[in-house]
C-alpha cells in the first residue's frame, strides 16, 4: 500500500478510533460526466495542506473553501496541524489555492479541522478533533478582512476527555441555524448534541442530549456525522452504535418548552437483518418528507457476509411508525463500491449522489462516485459516474457538492498527482431525458 493511502487510511481510522476513470451511467440515468481535477494537495509540503475533510462549501462569488485534516505550516503536530483553504475559478477552468488558516496545535487554536461550513456574510466555522485549551477539540470560526486577511476565533474549547459532559473530539462540522447558531454532536461515551448561540459576551455554548454510555443502549451511542436541522427546529443524526441489536440508529431530537430536548428513535438497525443496514456512515438528508442516508460498516450483501453498506430512505407510515426502504444494496460486486460514507446529496432534478471509500477500479479499490435516479414505484436506478484510480484521487470520505448546474464537487483524502488528496469536479456533459 501506498505512503498516500496509509494517510488516507490513518486518518480514517483516526476518526473512527476517537469514535471507538469515468463511467457511462445506465441508459435510465442518461447523465455522463466529466472529471477534473481542481487542486491536488502536496503531501508533507509545509505550504499546503494535505488529506482534505468535510466537503467544500461556495461563498456567493462561487469560491471553494474547505479543511485539511493534516499538512500546513506548523510542525508541532506529525504532518502538520491542519488547514483552512480557498480555491478561487480563474481563466482557462484554472483554480487558484490559498490557504486562509494554518492550525497551531496548541492551547490557543486546534489540530485536525473536520471541515468547514460558511453563512450569509461569508464567514466560515468548523470543529478540530484536538488541541484548544484542553487538548480535546474546538468549535471555531473564521472571518474574512477588508485586506484578504482572515481572523480565527475559538468559539468553544470541549473539556478535558474522557469523560467530559460536553462529549470532546468532534469529528464533524456543527449545522448552520439560518436564524443564528450552530449544532453539533460529539462521539464518545457519553455522546453528545450541543447548541451554540451568539451572546453579549461572545458565544454561549448549551448541552442539548446526553447519550447513554453503554453498549446497547436504547437512544445509540456514538452519535456519528453532521446533524440535520428541519424547518420546525428538530435535529436529526445517526449513531454508530446503540439500539436493541448494537446496530446503531436514526434519532431526532426536538425542543421541549423550558428548553429541554427529547430524543426519538426513528429507526433501530438490526445486524441479523441482513437486508437492512448497520454502522452509521454520517449524516442524514431531509428531502420531501422523508430521511435519506447510508450505512457504511454493515447492511446488504457481499463483503464476505458482512455487508458492504446500504443507500436508504425513511418516510412517516401509518400513525407513528416510521417506514425503511433500502434504495440500493452495495455488494457483492467491488466494482460498484464498497462502503459508502457521509450524507447523500440530491440535485435539482431529484437524483440522489455520494461517495464510497472502497471498491471501484480493480487495480486500486478507491471508491467511487456513484449517482441513482428514482424510476418510480420505489425503485432507483444506480449508477457509477467516477471510479478513483489513486493518480486521480483515492478515498473520498465526505459528502458531495453540487451547485446550480448540475456540477459536481468533492475531494479524496489521498492520492492525486502529489500524494496529498484533491478537490475535483464531476461536470455533466449531457442533460438527463426527461
Amino acid at each position: 500500500m501506498s505512503q498516500q493511502r496509509l494517510l488516507a487510511t490513518w486518518t480514517l481510522a483516526l476518526i473512527l478510533a476517537i469514535l471507538g476513470c469515468a463511467l457511462s451511467a445506465p441508459a435510465s440515468v442518461q447523465v455522463q460526466y466529466q472529471f477534473q481535477i481542481l487542486h491536488s494537495f502536496v503531501y508533507g509540503s509545509p505550504s499546503d495542506g494535505t488529506g482534505p475533510e468535510g466537503p467544500v462549501v461556495f461563498d456567493q462569488e462561487g469560491n471553494l473553501y474547505g479543511a485539511t485534516l493534516s499538512g500546513g505550516s506548523n510542525n508541532q503536530c506529525p504532518g502538520g496541524c491542519g488547514t483552512v483553504f480557498e480555491l478561487k475559478p480563474g481563466s482557462k477552468e484554472q483554480w487558484t489555492e490559498t490557504i486562509l488558516h494554518n492550525f497551531s496545535g496548541g492551547s490557543t487554536d486546534g489540530f485536525g479541522p473536520t471541515g468547514v461550513i460558511i453563512d450569509a456574510a461569508g464567514n466560515l466555522y468548523g470543529t478540530t478533533i484536538s488541541g484548544g485549551l484542553n487538548a480535546s477539540g474546538t468549535i471555531f470560526g473564521l472571518s474574512p478582512g477588508g485586506n484578504g486577511e482572515w481572523t480565527e476565533t475559538i468559539l468553544y474549547n470541549f473539556c478535558s476527555l474522557p469523560h467530559c459532559a460536553d462529549g470532546g473530539g468532534p469529528t464533524f462540522p456543527p449545522t448552520l441555524n439560518p436564524v443564528g447558531g450552530l449544532y453539533g454532536v460529539t462521539p464518545g461515551y457519553p455522546g453528545t448534541a450541543y447548541q451554540l448561540t451568539t451572546a453579549s459576551n461572545g458565544w454561549s455554548f448549551s448541552l442539548l442530549y446526553t447519550f447513554c454510555s453503554q453498549p446497547n443502549c436504547a437512544d445509540g451511542v456514538w452519535p456519528f456525522g453532521s446533524v440535520a436541522l428541519d424547518a420546525k427546529g428538530n435535529l436529526y443524526g445517526e449513531t454508530i452504535e446503540g439500539g436493541t441489536s448494537d446496530g446503531g440508529v436514526v434519532f431526532r431530537l426536538h425542543p421541549q418548552t423550558g428548553g429541554q430536548w427529547k430524543e426519538v428513535v426513528l429507526h433501530d438497525f438490526d445486524v441479523r437483518d441482513p437486508s437492512d443496514g448497520y454502522k452509521a456512515s454520517g449524516d442524514v438528508t431531509l428531502r420531501d418528507h422523508g430521511i435519506f442516508t447510508a450505512t457504511q460498516a454493515g447492511g446488504g450483501t457481499g463483503c464476505n457476509g458482512a455487508g458492504c453498506g446500504t443507500v436508504f430512505e425513511l418516510t412517516r407510515g401509518s400513525g407513528n411508525s416510521i417506514d425503511e426502504q433500502v434504495l440500493h444494496d452495495f455488494g457483492p460486486n467491488a466494482a460498484q463500491g464498497i462502503n459508502p460514507i457521509g450524507a447523500v446529496e440530491f440535485d435539482s432534478r431529484g437524483d440522489l449522489f455520494g461517495v464510497t471509500t472502497e471498491g471501484g477500479s480493480s487495480s486500486c479499490e478507491c471508491g467511487i462516485v456513484y449517482g441513482m435516479k428514482p424510476e418510480g414505484n420505489g425503485q432507483w436506478a444506480f449508477a457509477v459516474l467516477h471510479s478513483f484510480v489513486d493518480s486521480d484521487g483515492a478515498t473520498p470520505t465526505s459528502a458531495l457538492t453540487i451547485d446550480s448546474k448540475g456540477n459536481i464537487y468533492g475531494t479524496t483524502q489521498s492520492g492525486g498527482p502529489n500524494g496529498g488528496g484533491v478537490v475535483f469536479e464531476l461536470s455533466p456533459t449531457k442533460a438527463a431525458s426527461q
